[in-house]
């Protein structure tokens, strides 16, 4: 039967597709990672994960001989890849809403390089090292999004507690392993510990650089006001709105004030229930010419579950003339986003939108 060119290109291209979609899917469909639902799917394809690796090795060494298994041998790879393929799609859209790409896009580029990568290296997951290695590193990155919930903490303590947690449950894989196919594992053991030891070096290397985002926190918003006041339930604000050029923004990146004018930094950040810390909003100036200058770093507690993030300000009323920046960062520093502006003195008024946030 003669198929038309496009059956054959979708026929050909199956797996990349089904990969496209699957990550569209999770984009529209993961939203909290203290919902049951995002949890219940990392944890479904962690198991998947697990029970593929024991079954391509027990299908390859004898140990299970079913006849439509090993007939099929070719294609238990992909019990393996998909899992962690779906793994990476969801870390990549949890990591990237806590991520200020001027510090984290070295950890995103890693993490898009795994997500894509996966795809590409489909045939290396008939290998033993290989299918360990990116278990554990969807392992760390699950359990480091997912203790700061089970904790109600953030922060250097709660992400070792997960690290260990991760040594602990690949351990269990490893000695599973070695029971049930010690020639495997004897092959492979030397290997094992030096790329499980290396991920754990590097994921450790990355957090104390700061080059990790701090998840699950996640900035929902972020402007610089002319006015900000609590009203009810939420703020009043007075603002330049963005420019045409600016969609991207809360507000302009122009801040024109008069002598005794104050400009506020105004942020949203979510966390999931439970978790109630600080965050620090980090001031610098930079006038013409000159290099950025810290301007002080004010704290302020922020309380988990709000959907739309828990929102707060903090206020400079010393302006000069120049670039400003206000970097939203946890106690460790680890940034979360932030918004800068051009401050200029202005003689007329300055015609503001106001608003509610």
């Amino acid at each position: 039967m003669r198929h038309s060119a496009p059956y054959r290109w979708c026929k050909r291209h199956a797996s990349s597709l089904a990969f496209a979609g699957g990550f569209v899917l999770d984009a529209l469909t993961l939203r909290r990672i203290d919902l049951p639902y995002e949890n219940t799917v990392f944890v479904t394809y962690l198991l998947v994960a697990v029970c593929g690796i024991l079954l391509v090795h027990a299908v390859e060494t004898g140990r299970v001989g079913v006849h439509l298994l090993v007939r099929n041998r070719d294609w238990l790879p992909v019990l393996v890849q998909f899992p962690i393929g779906g793994l990476f799609s969801g870390f990549l859209i949890f990591y990237t809403k806590s991520a200020s790409l001027f510090t984290s896009w070295l950890f995103l580029a890693l993490l898009l390089g795994l997500f894509v990568g996966n795809e590409l290296l489909h045939r290396r997951y008939e290998r033993l090292v290989f299918q360990v290695t990116m278990l554990y590193i969807a392992l760390l990155c699950y359990l480091t999004l997912v203790t700061p919930v089970l904790t109600g903490t953030l922060g250097t303590g709660t992400f070792l507690m997960s690290g260990v947690a991760s040594l602990f449950v690949v351990a269990l894989l490893v000695q599973g392993i070695m029971r049930l196919f010690p020639d495997v594992y004897a092959r492979s053991a030397r290997m094992l510990a030096v790329s499980i030891g290396g991920v754990f070096v590097l994921w450790n290397a990355l957090y104390f650089t700061n080059l990790i985002p701090p998840v699950p926190l996640a900035l929902k918003g972020i402007g610089v006001y002319h006015h900000a006041v609590r009203s009810g339930g939420g703020y009043t604000v007075r603002y330049e709105p963005p420019r045409w050029y600016e969609p991207w923004r809360d507000t302009s990146g122009l801040f024109r004030y008069a002598s005794a004018d104050t400009a506020y930094c105004f942020s949203a950040v979510y966390a999931p229930s439970r978790i109630g810390i600080d965050i620090y909003h980090h001031w610098f100036y930079r006038a013409e010419g000159g290099g950025w200058v810290d301007r002080g770093r004010v704290p302020f507690p922020i309380r988990g579950g709000r959907e739309g993030g828990y929102r707060g300000y903090t206020a400079r009323s010393d302006l000069a003339e120049g670039s400003w920046r206000c970097v939203v960062e946890t106690e460790s520093g680890q940034v979360l986003g932030e918004v800068g502006f051009l401050a200029e003195a202005s003689r007329s008024p300055v015609l503001l939108t106001e608003g509610a946030r």
